[in-house]
């Protein structure tokens, strides 16, 4: 409908209608254009316009949103969020580092000290192994001589090496552990040392 048919529908429709505040207009399923002095049933999936009384574009209503809409709205605020708290723990995190370190040096020193720390442990278990490893030989010794006389191995002697055997296997598994730790903290303080780095360059 044409700008002047669509004044002069409404100047028509308004007398009978009588006085009112707003005119809603939309296009049905079919394309008929329809007006009404409250929103339309017809069209409350479909956009509406609202007209003063005098023919003018109050506001433009949009149509509802449709399930997929939503869903993409939804996960779009979602994001936004997501995005937000990660913008927010990485100043914490850059704050943090900046209050710990005071130069590259600092981080390479606090590299240094975690990884002395790493070693120890290692050292100590691998002593742990040793003397582990000792006494299951000899209690594998001592029941293998047993077997030889064909004599029976006691319950206390299987026992040690029940023992040393689960504490070998433990130590070891302990020993790998630690150097699973070295590559760890060689990360961290490599990721810290970049993100240190990246900070000088914007600060300049």
């Amino acid at each position: 409908m044409s700008s002047l048919k669509t004044a002069l529908f409404l100047s028509l429709a308004l007398p009978m209608a009588g006085v009112h505040a707003q005119i809603y207009m939309c296009k049905d399923a079919d394309g008929r254009t329809i007006t009404s002095d409250r929103p339309i049933p017809e069209c409350a999936d479909r956009a509406m316009r609202e007209l003063d009384k005098g023919g003018r574009t109050r506001r433009d209503i949009p149509a509802p949103m449709t399930a997929e809409e939503k869903r993409r709205l939804q996960q779009e605020d979602e994001k936004r969020k997501a995005e937000e708290a990660s913008a927010d723990e990485q100043r914490r995190s850059d704050r943090l580092l900046r209050a710990r370190f005071k130069s590259e040096a600092d981080i390479e020193e606090a590299r240094k000290r975690a990884l002395e720390q790493v070693d120890d442990r290692i050292k100590r278990d691998k002593s742990a192994l040793m003397a582990a490893e000792k006494q299951q030989q000899q209690a594998q010794a001592e029941a293998e001589t047993l077997r030889k006389k064909n004599a029976t191995v006691p319950t206390v002697l299987q026992h040690r090496i029940d023992d040393a055997s689960h504490t070998v296997a433990a130590t070891r598994k302990s020993i790998q552990g630690h150097e699973a730790d070295i590559a760890e903290v060689n990360a961290k303080h490599d990721a810290m040392l970049k993100r240190f780095r990246e900070m000088n360059v914007a600060a300049k």
